[in-house]
Formats: C-alpha cells, sequence, structure tokens
C-alpha cells in the first residue's frame, strides 16, 4: 500500500504565507496603535505630575508663578506664533503665548522620578524639521534633559489670579522645539491622529487636539496656516 505524503504541496505551502500576510498586515498596525496608547498614557500621566507639581510650587509661593529662566530666548509667541497663525492677539482670557522653556527648575523639588520628563514617545528630533539640531537620533530628553516644556507668558502674569481661565490656559505640553515657528510639527504623539498632551493652569492634564490649540486664537485659526504676508 502507498503511504501518504507528509509534507505540504507547493500550493499548500504559498496558501499558508499568503494567510500569515494577511493576518499581519491586519494585526501589525494594530499592535502599532496599542503601543502608541499605551505610551500617550504614560506621556500624560508624566505632564499630569508636572501639573501637580506646578501647582504645589505656586501654592508655596503665594500663588506666584515660577520665574522665566529663559531671558535671552528669542522673542514670539509659543504655541501660536505670529509667523504661522494669521490670529494675533491670542484671547486674553487664554493667554497662550510666551516662550516655551524647561520645567525642571521649578518642578524638581516636588518630584522624585525624574523619569518622568521623559516622554516614551521622544526618538528626538526628524532631520527634516531642524537639519543642524544635536538631537537628531537621540532623545531630547537625553539632550536637553526634558521632553516637557512651560509656557513662561505665566511668568509675566505673575500671579494664578491673574487667568481667568486657569482650566482653559496651557501650561506645557510635550513638545521638541521650545521656539516653534510651527508648533503644530514639533510634537511627540503624531501617530493616530492629531493629539498632543497638554496640561493646564490648573493642574489637570489631557489630550488635545490640533483644532482645540488653534481655537485658542482670536480669531481662531486652522492649523497649518502659512506665514502672515
Amino acid at each position: 500500500m502507498r503511504r501518504g505524503s507528509l509534507g505540504f504541496t507547493l500550493i499548500e505551502l504559498l496558501v499558508v504565507i499568503a494567510i500569515i500576510a494577511i493576518l499581519a498586515a491586519i494585526l501589525f498596525p494594530v499592535f502599532a496603535r496599542a503601543r502608541e496608547s499605551a505610551r500617550r498614557t504614560l506621556c500624560t500621566s508624566n505632564v499630569k505630575q508636572l501639573g501637580m507639581a506646578w501647582m504645589m510650587y505656586v501654592q508655596d509661593n503665594n500663588e506666584t508663578f515660577p520665574p522665566n529662566n529663559s531671558p535671552n530666548a528669542p522673542s514670539g509667541e509659543w504655541v501660536l506664533r505670529p509667523g504661522s497663525f494669521p490670529c494675533r492677539p491670542c484671547r486674553p482670557v487664554n493667554k497662550n503665548t510666551g516662550l516655551a522653556y524647561d520645567p525642571r527648575p521649578f518642578a524638581m523639588p516636588y518630584i522624585k522620578n525624574t523619569q518622568i520628563f521623559a516622554c516614551p514617545s521622544d526618538y528626538g528630533i526628524p532631520v527634516a524639521l531642524v537639519p543642524d539640531d544635536p538631537s537628531q537620533g537621540r532623545p531630547v530628553w537625553k539632550v536637553e534633559g526634558t521632553s516637557y516644556c512651560l509656557n513662561t507668558v505665566m511668568t509675566r502674569l505673575g500671579t494664578l489670579a491673574a487667568i481667568p481661565l486657569p482650566a482653559e490656559t496651557y501650561m506645557g505640553a510635550e513638545i521638541y522645539s521650545w521656539h516653534s515657528d510651527n508648533p503644530f510639527e514639533y510634537w511627540f504623539h503624531r501617530s493616530g491622529g492629531p493629539v498632543r498632551v497638554a496640561y493646564f493652569c490648573d493642574g489637570h492634564a489631557k489630550l488635545a487636539t490640533e483644532a482645540m490649540i488653534a481655537a485658542q486664537c482670536s480669531p481662531p485659526a486652522a492649523p497649518g496656516v502659512g506665514p502672515v504676508p
């Protein structure tokens, strides 16, 4: 009696390979989105702790904001700058203007784990955006010490009472350019939709869309608007 073959035929092997390829094409994007979602959750936790440190600093200093430690930085706005958005001035109730700078000096006394300054999606600045930046190919937090920034307009306002709507005013965010002409290009969490991680002047943190950030202008502006003539 003739024994049957124990191996695969070529057609059967090709069918198996095709099935594996289809499953990989379906599942790999799902895994990538799940991984980015987990990183975004950790990043949100980081900026939440920065927001809490911010609030503790303010409460320990007669509700006064920390001083600006970047006096020689170029002038302009953070989050919204006239070079990218035809919407100056920003609404007085929101005050989301000013340079962005290192949040560590005010936060360190209130933070025990310095790893919160590292965004899990911080892979450095893309070469195409800033060809001469030393952070290329290296996480920004390893170069600058932090993946996050602080909105320095608060230093000009002086006190928490000077902000009419602290829950709507950006205190800082995960961003890898402190003096950005187009802030929408300079966020770590760019996959999975136009969502950014930010913390606010009442201490809370949340995901903010580009539309939410652009709406802080007066009049509102759409993301990606070119330079004002």
